[in-house]
């Protein structure tokens, strides 16, 4: 599995990349770990690592990233590989990566009764970002740039004028990321289900990649998605 998890942390790199480009604030891709200097939108990183074995230079570079940031900051360590400490950074959690492969057919189950569609517009951008955020006060990381990107596919679940359910894919070489998905809690298992049936219609014959932990790992492992490696997030 670790050529899949390779490609799940280019992945999600390349969606956090977006996510800071769509604020003005685009980090950059060297061999081995995505860096980013500029203030990291609501719960995303600084630097998402790009493959395990270290040569020394992925690790200077995230000292010398933490040294300028000082603090308020993340580094996802994409392979679970890295001791971070000496750094002055301290995990804040553990996920694990997951993926589903383009021969694993649709799943089945009850319809969720909400109509799926792509986010095309301001207006369903606002909609969908209601429903992402739901009833927490923090500033949501996105902005209504990232629907002018061409990598970037976000679905929601409408039922009337109102998204109830959604998720966020993007487009890389080889794989499509699947990330951000949301979900009423008393349909969760039944709208992640239709989440996914609508997604895995427009990723074609690409995989879909992404992480979760806890119950959210579970629904996806039941949905048919394999675990195929951990992940650490560290924070200063």
């Amino acid at each position: 599995m670790s050529d899949l998890v390779r490609l799940a942390a280019r992945n999600n790199a390349e969606w956090c990349d977006a996510v800071c480009r769509s604020w003005g604030r685009p980090g950059e891709f060297r061999p081995n770990v995505w860096l980013n200097r500029h203030p990291a939108p609501p719960f995303y990183p600084n630097a998402v690592t790009l493959t395990p074995d270290d040569d020394g230079r992925q690790r200077a570079a995230l000292e010398a990233l933490a040294n300028e940031l000082g603090s308020g900051f993340a580094i996802k360590d994409s392979f679970a590989t890295l001791d971070l400490a000496p750094l002055g950074l301290a995990p804040l959690f553990s996920a694990s990566w997951i993926a589903r492969l383009p021969a694993n057919p649709a799943p089945e189950g009850d319809p969720d009764g909400l109509d799926w569609r792509i986010v095309g517009t301001p207006e369903a951008f606002d909609a969908w970002q209601s429903g992402w955020s739901g009833d927490a006060s923090t500033p949501s990381p996105f902005a209504a740039t990232l629907l002018e990107d061409p990598a970037i596919t976000l679905i929601g679940g409408w039922r009337g004028d109102t998204i109830l359910a959604g998720a966020a894919l993007n487009r890389s070489a080889g794989a499509v990321g699947w990330s951000n998905v949301f979900v009423p809690d008393e349909a969760a298992p039944e709208c992640r289900a239709g989440a996914l049936r609508f997604a895995l219609g427009l990723a074609g014959n690409l995989p879909l990649l992404g992480y979760e932990r806890g119950e959210a790992l579970a629904q996806s492992l039941a949905l048919g998605f394999t675990a195929c490696g951990p992940l650490t997030i560290w924070g200063r």
